[in-house]
């Protein structure tokens, strides 16, 4: 899996960010989801990863969009040139493991066709029209990511 590294799009407070994350992530686990699992309307889900160079654990809290059995997340990091730590985690080792509530599972990822974007990408700008204004920042394409469950619905 690859992903696209752009060139423009301002830096954001990455102080800022983590700990508005860390808040989120801390709520989301203290309440089973109850805090932090809806967000706009939107369903939200915490993914771990493994960090491509720490081999450390991180946690992102993520609006999702269910496919069939697999869930979609956006690779958006506000629109910026770069995509998000957690995605390039991913694309470095594409293990990795999902909370919903209080369920949690392994997942692989693996990089969303241009068929699934061109359907789903519309579905979450009506969730959250800020996607909208990421993708006119940067001039890479902002990626969807798909989280297939390592279990069978068989």
């Amino acid at each position: 899996m690859e992903l696209e590294i752009g060139t423009r799009g301002k830096r954001h407070n990455h102080r800022l960010v983590r700990l508005v994350t860390a808040m989120h992530t801390y709520l989301y686990r203290l309440t089973g989801g109850v805090v932090g699992g809806l967000i706009c309307g939107a369903p939200q889900l915490l993914l771990t990863t493994i960090g491509r160079k720490s081999g450390r654990r991180f946690t992102s809290p993520l609006l999702s969009l269910p496919d069939g059995p697999n869930l979609v997340v956006v690779a958006s990091y506000g629109g910026q040139a770069k995509p998000p730590h957690w995605a390039r985690n991913l694309m470095a080792n594409p293990q990795g493991w999902v909370q919903i509530g209080q369920h949690q599972w392994e997942i692989r990822a693996e990089l969303g066709t241009p068929e699934l974007r061109e359907r789903l990408w519309p579905v979450f700008c009506r969730y959250y029209p800020g996607y909208e204004g990421y993708q006119k920042k940067t001039d890479r394409t902002i990626p969807l990511l798909v989280l297939k469950p390592l279990w069978s619905m068989e």
